[in-house]
């Protein structure tokens, strides 16, 4: 691959699967095995994803208000 060319990437898929999340916390039990948070091209849908899966983990919530604080 070219070094000025971008990886493939689409926001709106890493967009759709975070909406998912926070739309029912259930669906990172489905997508935790293959996903992971360098899988999102963009930076700050990286660290939604890892803020979700990390309160995946600790057991917490997983919505808007808990992903934003």
């Amino acid at each position: 691959m070219q070094a000025n060319r971008l990886p493939p990437h689409d926001f709106q898929a890493e967009e759709a699967v975070l909406g998912s999340i926070l739309i029912d916390s259930m669906t990172i039990t489905q997508i935790a095995g293959f996903l992971s948070a360098d899988d999102f091209y963009r930076e700050t849908n990286r660290q939604c994803f890892e803020v979700c899966y990390d309160l995946f983990e600790r057991d917490e919530a997983i919505n808007q208000i808990t992903v934003w604080h």
